[in-house]
Formats: structure tokens, C-alpha cells, sequence
């Protein structure tokens, strides 16, 4: 279990050895130890930059909508906001609102074909965000 007080100690772009923050909150033998057998008292935390975190969340917050997930499974091909909320059996509007909210996102984009707007993926974005993502996530 984590300390509340952790978080006092952690600075977004910094580097901090975990022996300095299990002394600075007093963990306990076992603790300290689980890090000792593993040879990792003087491993480095390399935290990330508080922009990109922000940004992560915001992508991953746009992406967790059911309804956005769909629209971009159905964008692989360019469709308008109409055949969209047919297929989906949902409101236009409603249908606007997500497709707006992935085009903030930069995860679709738009181009006006006459009266309509046509949707699509915008798959370089997208690739962009999961190489990103992984090499976030990655340990080394």
C-alpha cells in the first residue's frame, strides 16, 4: 500500500531514486527490502512530463466513450454524420456531439462533399497516439 504523503515528493520531469523515497516516507523492512533482493534501491523513477500526461488522459478520456469507439470502427471507411447515426440508431445530434469530440482529438477528420460533412479516421493521428502510448507505458 502507497503512502498518501508519496505524492508530496513527486515532480512531474524529475528523477528520483527509490531508496530517497522510501526513506523519506518511512517504509517499512519488508518494503525496503523487496527493493534491496531486486537490486533496485538506486534505480531511478523517471516521471513524465506533466503536458504529456494531461494529453494521454484527454485522448484515452475521448476514447472511452462506447459510442466514439464505434464511430471509429465505422470510419475505417469515410461515412456522413447521417449513415453514421442510422447505423448507430442514434440522434444526429447526439452524433455530431462525439464526432466534434474526436475531431478535437485530431482522431477524425472532416471534409464538406456538397451539403454533407464526411467523416473519417484519421489513421496517422491514431498510429501516433498508440506509438506514443507504448513507448509511455514501455519499461526499459
Amino acid at each position: 500500500m502507497r503512502p498518501k504523503n508519496l505524492i508530496i515528493f513527486i515532480h512531474f520531469g524529475g528523477k528520483l531514486k527509490v531508496i530517497d523515497l522510501l526513506k523519506r516516507v518511512k517504509m517499512p523492512k519488508d518494503v525496503v527490502d523487496f527493493y534491496k533482493v531486486n537490486n533496485r534501491l538506486y534505480e531511478e523513477i523517471l516521471l513524465s512530463e506533466e503536458e504529456k500526461v494531461k494529453k494521454f488522459c484527454e485522448l484515452l478520456r475521448c476514447l472511452s466513450n462506447p459510442i466514439r469507439l464505434k464511430l471509429l470502427f465505422l470510419l475505417k471507411r469515410p461515412h456522413c454524420v447521417c449513415v453514421l447515426a442510422s447505423v448507430l440508431n442514434i440522434d444526429i445530434t447526439l452524433i455530431s456531439h462525439h464526432l466534434a469530440k474526436l475531431k478535437e482529438c485530431n482522431l477524425v477528420r472532416v471534409s464538406p462533399q456538397a451539403r454533407a460533412r464526411i467523416y473519417e479516421v484519421n489513421h496517422e493521428a491514431l498510429k501516433q497516439l498508440i506509438f506514443e502510448l507504448i513507448d509511455f507505458l514501455k519499461s526499459d
